[in-house]
């Protein structure tokens, strides 16, 4: 039996699933505080590392803020390949919707990455800011081609471009997961509702207010 006062080990830093630990944890506190919101201390305390293994992987800040930003344009992309042969739009904007109430159903109301970066873009180094843009840009290519294809199919029904409709919607959701923090989870059901009820014309029942 080991001591009850030995010290957990620490994990060599060169470690590639050190480096994957530290990414995971750092989108955690991403979401939860922004980018600025959290150092290289609240990592390492919550790891059991020394900062120095931190550094090792990541020499500054603005790396960590890179290699996270594209670990979400990565994440994205194989959602999306996941969703390939899925036949209804309507069922894949339905799974989109569904990411953003992860976020919410967690117990500190996480915020999505997009609207974390929009928020802290000000603050973010130019190579952060080129990776959040290709973020948000493959995010909404892939919101328009999905409105087009389930207006052509007519599962779903709206007016005007399809790109117009995409910002509405990406608009919406990220305002949404906002407002929610202070109003509660319901407004944000309730927006999904809206939503729905705008692209298929169809109005579910939401729940009465709070």
């Amino acid at each position: 039996m080991a001591d009850a006062d030995q010290k957990p080990r620490r994990r060599p830093c060169g470690r590639p699933d050190t480096r994957e630990a530290i990414l995971a944890c750092a989108e955690t506190l991403l979401q939860q505080r922004g980018f600025n919101g959290f150092s290289y201390q609240h990592i390492a305390s919550q790891l059991g590392l020394r900062t120095a293994a931190i550094h090792y992987h990541f020499p500054a800040k603005d790396d960590l803020g890179v290699a996270l930003v594209r670990r979400y344009r990565d994440s994205f992309q194989k959602w999306v390949r996941k969703l390939e042969f899925e036949t209804a739009a309507w069922a894949r904007l339905q799974a989109y919707f569904s990411t953003y109430l992860t976020h919410l159903e967690t117990e500190d109301g996480r915020l999505c990455p997009g609207g974390v970066f929009g928020a802290d873009f000000g603050v973010l180094c130019d190579e952060m800011r080129i990776e959040a843009r290709m973020l948000m840009r493959e995010t909404y290519a892939w919101l328009v081609l999905t409105l087009e294809e389930g207006r052509r199919e007519g599962s779903l029904r709206f007016e005007g471009d399809a790109y117009d409709k995409a910002v509405v919607v990406g608009a919406a959701l990220q305002g949404g997961l906002q407002i929610a923090r202070l109003a509660g989870a319901h407004r944000f059901r309730q927006l999904l509702a809206q939503l729905e009820f705008e692209l298929t014309g169809r109005k579910p029942d939401s729940g009465p207010l709070p």
